[in-house]
């Protein structure tokens, strides 16, 4: 229980006490003046009225303190039946209290109608467009989701989201996810961009393999063939793959290019529809899957996240953690001036408060029987008391005042019928 909690108790206590000897000590001051009253009369006659004012206020406030006393215990600790109602009966009353939550707030047109009442969406962007409720939310937000992370870290929960994620991915067709590929290759001008990186490539790798080509040639020639006829056929050579390469690259309808969109499409359609090839992508998805470099990088890519992502969860200036103060903000900004998206809000928020209401409101009921059943019956009896007991006390003031008065009426009427 927190200070705030024991503090206001320990205030119930003190006003409570106060209160019960307030009540209690009128009715003792009734018992000291009947019996004064009784001494008296005798010499003083006009006194018979303030003793039937003492003698019924004091029945009167020991029946109350009876009938009040009995709701938390035994008067007297006397085994009188129907005493110690709250402790004896406090499955029952638990049982009564959540029947009646149940069945009188927890019901759709109680909720619909309130929910009618409040906006909420325009209550929640005001709260959130304020920077120490978004600071807020976003602490415990970060907190939460560190917790989950952490929570997913555990060796079991990792093993059957790991599970999970390899019979994801095993239902998916790797043929099927590289056709596709090829079909947003092929389409458009991205066929054409496809092509020229690969003229380009090609240009790349002519140039980087000149000497290495001359140098082929030299080796591969006859020993009693010129020099200058080795340079010529590399000339020859190199200078046919250069413009083989240019036409390629300038010419948007060369054969090449139509001939490699054709090959591409083709590859395509085989991949959606070859079993052979589709035999072959399984093959390869499994082995990724399951071949030991593949998970060891997947661990550490996942390591490196979660690392960061704890470190960012645990600063509050975190460009993560302001990030999402910035948009809460902006969400509550946008629900308290934008009318048409705070009812659209509010009724999604009614469609989910009035499903929840209607799917638990039974486990609701339950869990505040049985949260009351666990109580102990004594501590629950004392603390029933303690927040409604001044108020019993102010029925054993009332039923002590009241009953005095109603003795004197009584009085005066038996005077008046006996004269």
């Amino acid at each position: 229980m927190s200070a705030a909690a024991l503090d206001r108790e320990a205030e119930l206590a003190h006003r409570l006490r106060r209160m019960r000897v307030a009540a209690t000590g009128l009715l003792a001051g009734m018992g000291v003046l009947f019996v004064a009253t009784s001494v008296l009369v005798a010499r003083h006659p006009w006194l018979a009225w303030v003793r039937a004012f003492a003698e019924a206020a004091l029945v009167g406030g020991c029946a109350d303190w009876f009938a009040v006393s009995a709701l938390f215990r035994r008067p007297l600790g006397l085994p009188i039946p129907h005493t110690a109602i709250v402790p004896s009966r406090k499955n029952e009353i638990g049982r009564a209290l959540a029947r009646f939550v149940r069945d009188h707030f927890l019901v759709r047109e109680a909720v619909e109608a309130r929910l009618e009442r409040t906006d909420l969406a325009a209550r929640a962007g005001v709260w959130l467009s304020q920077d120490k409720n978004a600071a807020r939310l976003d602490r415990d937000l970060a907190a939460a989701l560190d917790w989950l992370l952490r929570g997913i870290d555990g060796g079991d929960l990792r093993h059957a989201l790991g599970g999970s994620l390899r019979t994801t991915l095993e239902q998916v067709p790797v043929s099927r996810v590289l056709a596709t590929l090829l079909e947003v290759l092929t389409s458009g001008a991205h066929a054409q961009a496809l092509i020229d990186q690969v003229v380009a490539f090609c240009r790349a790798q002519l140039d980087a393999h000149r000497f290495e080509l001359r140098l082929r040639i030299h080796d591969r020639s006859p020993w009693w063939l010129p020099k200058f006829v080795d340079q010529e056929i590399y000339d020859q050579l190199v200078g046919e793959f250069e413009r083989i390469l240019n036409e390629i690259a300038t010419d948007a309808e060369h054969p090449a290019r139509v001939e490699l969109n054709a090959r591409m499409t083709e590859l395509r359609e085989r991949l959606a529809s070859d079993p052979e090839l589709i035999a072959k992508g399984r093959a390869l998805q499994d082995e990724l899957v399951g071949h030991p470099a593949v998970r060891a990088y997947a661990a550490d890519v996942w390591q490196r996240i979660r690392e960061y992502v704890h470190a960012s969860l645990d600063d509050p200036e975190s460009p993560l953690r302001l990030g999402v103060q910035r948009e809460l903000r902006s969400i509550g900004a946008t629900l308290a001036q934008d009318p048409v998206a705070g009812e659209r809000l509010n009724r999604r928020l009614r469609q989910l408060v009035v499903y929840f209401v209607e799917n638990y409101r039974d486990p609701l009921s339950e869990f505040i029987s049985e949260t009351v059943e666990r109580w102990d019956p004594s501590a629950t009896a004392e603390r029933i008391e303690l927040y409604i007991g001044r108020d019993l006390q102010f029925i054993r003031v009332n039923g002590t005042l009241v009953g005095g008065l109603v003795g004197v009426a009584i009085y005066g009427l038996w005077r008046a019928f006996s004269t």
